[in-house]
């Protein structure tokens, strides 16, 4: 696979237009002198981009040297500072279950390390990219996916990343039906395209003939055995279904602009990067208790017994906390005077005890703000260097995935003392 060199001027050119964007924005709030104005929020986000564009750049010089055209960028990929840290801490075995075959993830071990690489990543997203976006769409086959599950969101997109893995499986181009069934749709596509970059750039076929178009149902697609593309056939399915699910994930820009605003409110930052290093935990519970997916629900102390030696070794006081449960975060402010205040609490403005039933009942508009502040979440989960969770949740695995195709093979910290590809 050959990959083509791009030069450093071309480099220089897209920071000189961050910083002039920047410029124009100051020149924007001098003017306006509104703080809660867009020309505010976007100095602020043009900020963050240019740090974050200035070590992916590099990263990519190394293995690709080509344009951005996967949003790489909204998410640092595993950089020094997260390998000091990843150093510091002892090595861990753990071997994920429930999906189609066994697979052991060792966190010092080569083959671990070269596999979630931030190389095979970057190779990763070219090629998917490069498959979806043909420059002549003509004479392509296609695989339109409908039908999206009524399930809560990690669920319906770890579905979605099912029929796209499919239709990749029948060398398809994977097209979403617009407008779609997707629960979490506001607007006209209804569908993912609502608050990602678009799967495709080919237009969805008119003429449905069960040969060169054909449909995928993603309401329910389980991997039995899955068939990879010929350039993945080496890959473990862990692996390769996380880069489906980062490319499906591929934040649009006005989702980064949401997701950038709830920060700087929240948090009175540009950057979530200003409190690196910092844990995140997800405390999963209500419907996932009285559902009997879980067995019972966890304290948050149970959490903190596995990774609070980790977090001392390492240095790490910052702590994101995250749940739709408020009685976790009461929990935290009891549990961290026993620590003696060793751990600073983040967190975001945004609505919790938000769960499926309530979410179904929701009009169209409100469920899109929602979902929207749940990006929030998942965009600062995926950022921690190191995460707890439980599996046993379809958003943790979400949040799993994403970590490992970053780079962070940091293992997770469960209470469940369990691994799940599948629940």
């Amino acid at each position: 696979m050959s990959f083509i060199r791009k030069s450093p001027e071309s480099l220089w050119k897209r920071k000189i237009i961050i910083l002039s964007l920047g410029i124009i924005f100051i020149i924007l709030y001098l003017i306006f002198g509104n703080y809660d104005n867009s020309a505010f929020y976007l100095l602020q986000i043009s900020q963050l981009n240019l740090a974050v564009l200035s070590y992916n750049t590099k990263i990519v010089n190394i293995f690709l040297n080509q344009p951005n055209k996967t949003h790489l960028w909204s998410l640092r990929l595993a950089d020094d500072d997260y390998f000091r840290i990843e150093r510091l801490l002892p090595c861990r075995i753990v071997e994920y279950t429930g999906g189609w075959k066994k697979h052991q993830i060792n966190s010092c071990d080569n083959s671990t390390i070269n596999e979630y690489s931030v190389e095979n990543t970057l190779k990763a997203q070219k090629w998917l990219f490069n498959h979806q976006h043909p420059i002549n769409c003509t004479n392509k086959r296609f695989a339109i996916i409908r039908k999206f599950a009524w399930s809560g969101f990690g669920s319906t997109i770890h579905q979605i990343a099912w029929a796209f893995g499919k239709a990749l499986a029948d060398n398809r181009i994977a097209v979403y039906q617009t407008p779609g069934d997707w629960l979490y749709g506001s607007c006209h596509s209804n569908n993912p395209d609502c608050f990602f970059l678009p799967i495709t750039n080919c237009s969805i076929p008119s003429i449905i003939d069960n040969n060169k178009t054909i449909y995928i149902n993603a309401n329910h697609g389980y991997w039995t055995e899955p068939i990879y593309p010929f350039i993945f056939r080496n890959q473990t399915f862990n692996w390769y279904r996380s880069q489906l699910v980062f490319y499906l994930l591929r934040y649009k820009s006005e989702t980064l602009l949401y997701v950038q605003r709830s920060i700087i409110k929240s948090m009175k930052t540009s950057s979530i990067d200003f409190y690196r290093p910092f844990i995140a935990i997800y405390v999963r519970r209500s419907d996932k208790i009285t559902g009997k997916e879980m067995d019972h629900a966890y304290p948050l102390k149970d959490y903190f017994q596995l990774f609070d030696g980790d977090a001392r070794r390492a240095n790490i006081t910052n702590i994101y906390l995250n749940s739709e449960d408020n009685n976790v975060f009461k929990e935290f402010n009891e549990l961290n005077k026993e620590k003696q205040n060793y751990y600073k609490l983040l967190k975001i403005k945004t609505k919790k005890n938000i769960i499926f039933t309530k979410l179904t009942a929701m009009s169209k508009k409100k469920r899109g703000e929602i979902v929207l502040d749940f990006l929030t979440d998942l965009f600062i989960e995926a950022n921690a260097y190191l995460h707890a969770g439980t599996l046993t949740s379809n958003w943790c695995r979400l949040v799993d995935e994403l970590r490992l195709t970053l780079g962070k093979t940091l293992m997770y910290y469960t209470p469940e003392k369990k691994y799940y590809l599948e629940k």
